[in-house]
């Protein structure tokens, strides 16, 4: 664990609360590049919730959230988005009336200056955008293990691609931070293990990596740091022994 370098994201005395109910009451973390950072915790514990304050859709009651040295509270999701901040959430939420291919097309950044450059030079523009958005879908679907079903709808692929799919949308918007909530659960070994090692090839990159799982022997393998939520306080440990024998996270882990 780096925790000299810069971190992608920090988290500083971040604090929300439901009616009746703290989920987290000053919380401090620190997220860094090339690094798998696994949040565990009991169900209603507030893992998603935490998901939620990053990526704009929640608004802390207090605290901040730097991306670098940028502080994304009070961002709309759209603008966290092109920060460099990507998710993926537990419906999935692909887009049916589209192909595989056509989803990973669609999550593909615009950036600025291409709606004038489609407006002086159309069809030129296109056709040069176009082709270099197919090769990185192409390369995607490769990476992700989906060039087989590429025409196919989201519904025609079992549900391991589906995760796979989603995983690849997430990677095609080529953000720094890439928040997974529970890429693994419900899906068959052979989908699992295709997963970690695209997880892998990331955190390779140098991608900044925080995901919400359950499954033993994939936070044993993909996990570089381990941060448990209760009870509005997350407790941070180096390895997922350290965390198993903690008194505080004991009985949810057993």
């Amino acid at each position: 664990m780096n925790n000299h370098a810069l971190p992608t994201l920090a988290a500083e005395k971040l604090s929300y609360s439901f009616p009746g109910r703290r989920v987290l009451d000053g919380v401090d973390f620190s997220l860094h590049a090339g690094q798998i950072t696994c949040l565990l915790g009991g169900n209603g514990a507030g893992k998603t919730t935490l998901f939620n304050l990053i990526t704009g859709f929640l608004r802390p009651e207090s605290g901040r959230l730097l991306l670098g040295a940028s502080d994304l509270v009070g961002r709309p999701p759209y603008r966290i988005s092109r920060d460099g901040v990507a998710r993926t959430f537990q419906d999935l939420r692909l887009i049916g009336k589209l192909s595989v291919r056509e989803n990973i097309l669609l999550a593909l950044p615009r950036h600025p200056g291409e709606r004038l450059g489609r407006a002086l030079l159309p069809s030129a523009f296109n056709r040069k955008r176009d082709a270099a958005d197919l090769h990185k879908a192409e390369t995607l679907l490769e990476e992700f293990f989906l060039a087989q079903v590429a025409d196919n709808a989201p519904s025609e692929i079992s549900y391991g691609q589906q995760k796979l799919l989603t995983l690849a949308c997430c990677a095609a918007i080529d953000a720094s931070l890439l928040l997974l909530d529970e890429p693994v659960v419900g899906i068959s070994p052979e989908f699992r293990e295709r997963i970690a090692e695209r997880l892998a090839s990331l955190k390779a990159a140098g991608k900044t990596i925080l995901l919400i799982e359950h499954q033993p022997d994939f936070l044993e393998r993909t996990g570089d740091a381990f941060l448990f939520l209760q009870a509005g306080k997350l407790h941070g440990f180096e390895t997922l022994d350290e965390l198993r024998v903690a008194p505080i996270t004991h009985d949810a882990l057993a």
